[in-house]
């Protein structure tokens, strides 16, 4: 085996810093409301830990290897076969199946065990052996324990290996634990298949196993057939001194650089559909842009609702607010009022008005007419939901939009109740009214002027004896005159003066309407909002992505023989 050290290449992007600007965007994300417990689980799940964890210089280091299997299978026997001594404890010496052994040469610098190891169950041997030097060799823990925290010890070392060696034996090389882990992660190793206990086997075991593996994806899998008890009658000669030969071939085609750039693609993989599923619940324009559609159509169909339901309740207090306001007891005292010229009567007068003005405009908006904003905030939210994004973003301004809406609407129909007790009626009536009110002063003069002329002019009639004068007919007649030039214009004024009822009915509906339209550009505006934080959090995560794409990019080399029978096709699929 050679003896020298092999530099590795990680590929075009330092994984690690990737891997944690995502997790960092993700919590972001999920703060902001974007992405919930499950997504940043998926980033939880991408595997950050490799095999240079193990050791201080990470760029120059050996090969790790690892005996994988079940119980009894002979993976501490062949890693003493492999060292010349008994370093692993075997058979009645092991009665802890978690316990892991890792031998390596006294030359190379190990780095403190990441905390996801089983630190206190680990032994390590040092080699002077320099045909060794470039292999660190790995007894891992029994994988099909039947104590969890056993079969927890085994998967926690995976991670941290380059080439599995999944030892089995003639009666157990169908192993369901073993089979699955291979199915699980067999894009993320190099794998190197070991028949163990070959005395008890026989030639049709090892054709059944080969076939075994080609179905699970490898072309020619590379399988060794070994006993570790010597003396013994095998079926076929013993093949363990391949293993040295195979591995020196791996070194010298460089496989512990495009073993690990397998596993950092297999990570980047993990952390490009993790990025990818979170950015699906970001949603994408055409997502967005209907979404806005539908809640500007919403408010729309229920802010028609809540103006219907509501005209009974504007009718009801258009009809109070006339009988207190504009009932003619009230207007007489008014009249007494400014007769008087009080000012404190006059604050005092004001003061009830306004009192009246916020009393009728607190009652309109009630707790119907909030159900039906909340439940249009609702829909709004589950239409987010069944496109696929979370809601919680859009929920958050909603709430604020809801909880504001009602002194919203009482605002504007003090506005408009204001507005339309100092301007009552139409444009065109306010006109019609300065016509009348002229008339009702300009008529009666000119009729008493008409009067003055007539008097004069009988007066002096009768002086010159060419008629005789009527003072009292002149007078009934210069009455009734001047009564019908102010009558007609009053008359007049009055069918033109707009009912207080028909005027705060008006101004509640005026109010009410402009409130809902605030209420569903507001609405609206929600929407929008979430949709400009929501893009900016996908620029930023396809940015991510992006990279993650750039690690795949720089696929693992299956070129040389001895890598690609190590490979399945499924991790070999994925460099293409």
């Amino acid at each position: 085996m050679n003896a020298r050290t092999v530099t590795t290449s990680v590929g075009p992007a330092d994984f690690t810093a990737l891997l944690q600007r995502a997790r960092q965007w993700a919590t972001q994300a999920s703060a902001a409301g974007f992405l919930d417990e499950a997504d940043l689980a998926r980033f939880a799940a991408v595997e950050a830990a490799t095999p240079a964890d193990l050791f201080c210089d990470q760029q120059a280091r050996p090969l790790v290897v690892a005996f994988f299997g079940g119980t009894g299978v002979g993976k501490s026997s062949l890693l003493n076969r492999l060292a010349g001594a008994a370093i692993a404890r075997t058979g009645v010496e092991r009665p802890t199946s978690h316990e892991a052994t890792v031998y390596v040469h006294e030359s190379v610098a190990l780095a403190e065990l990441p905390p996801d190891l089983p630190t206190d169950t680990v032994q390590v041997r040092r080699h002077s052996a320099d045909a060794q030097r470039g292999v660190l060799w790995l007894d891992a823990p029994d994988i099909d324990s039947t104590a969890e925290e056993n079969r927890r010890a085994a998967l926690a070392w995976l991670p941290h290996v380059d080439l599995v060696c999944y030892v089995v034996s003639p009666e157990r090389y169908r192993d369901d634990v073993g089979w699955r882990v291979l199915q699980q992660r067999g894009h993320k190793h190099g794998w190197l298949f070991v028949l163990n206990r070959w005395d008890e086997g026989d030639p049709q075991q090892a054709t059944d196993f080969a076939r075994m593996l080609n179905e699970a994806g490898f072309e020619q899998p590379l399988l060794l057939r070994t006993c570790c008890r010597p003396g013994r009658a095998l079926p076929l000669p013993d093949e363990f001194d391949q293993l040295a030969l195979t591995l020196a071939a791996l070194l010298k085609a460089h496989g512990v650089r495009e073993l690990t750039r397998l596993g950092h693609r297999a990570r980047g993989r993990e952390l490009a559909a993790a990025l990818e599923a979170a950015l699906r619940r970001l949603g994408d324009e055409a997502v967005w842009a209907a979404l806005i559609a539908a809640a500007g159509q919403r408010w729309d169909t229920d802010a028609l609702t809540i103006s219907e339901g509501a005209e009974w309740s504007i009718r009801a207090l258009a009809a109070r607010f006339a009988a207190s306001e504009g009932g003619l007891l009230v207007e007489l005292r008014r009249g007494l009022t400014a007769a008087r010229g009080t000012a404190a009567a006059g604050a005092s007068e004001g003061g009830a008005l306004e009192l009246q003005v916020d009393r009728v405009a607190g009652q309109l908006w009630d707790d119907w007419m909030q159900a039906k904003l909340a439940a249009c905030c609702d829909a709004l939210e589950l239409a987010h939901r069944r496109a696929g994004l979370c809601g919680e973003p859009l929920r958050r301004r909603l709430d604020e939009v809801g909880g504001a809406l009602g002194a919203q609407v009482a605002q504007h129909l003090r506005d408009r109740l204001r507005t339309a007790l100092a301007r009552p009626g139409t444009g065109l009536t306010r006109l019609a009214r300065r016509a009348t009110g002229f008339l009702m002063g300009f008529l009666p003069l000119l009729a008493l002027v008409w009067v003055a002329w007539a008097v004069v002019v009988g007066y002096y009639r009768a002086v010159h004896g060419t008629a005789p004068y009527r003072g009292v007919e002149l007078a009934v007649h210069s009455l009734l005159v001047v009564a019908i030039a102010w009558a007609v214009p009053f008359i007049l004024d009055r069918l033109l003066r707009p009912s207080m009822e028909r005027t705060v009915g008006r101004a509640l509906r005026a109010g009410l309407r402009a409130a809902l339209d605030d209420a569903g550009a507001a609405i609206v505006a929600a929407v929008r909002a979430c949709e400009k934080d929501a893009a900016s959090q996908r620029a930023a995560g396809q940015a991510l992505l992006t990279a993650a794409r750039q690690l795949l990019s720089d696929s693992a080399s299956v070129r040389a023989p001895v890598t690609a029978r190590l490979i399945s096709r499924v991790a070999d699929a994925s460099c293409k």
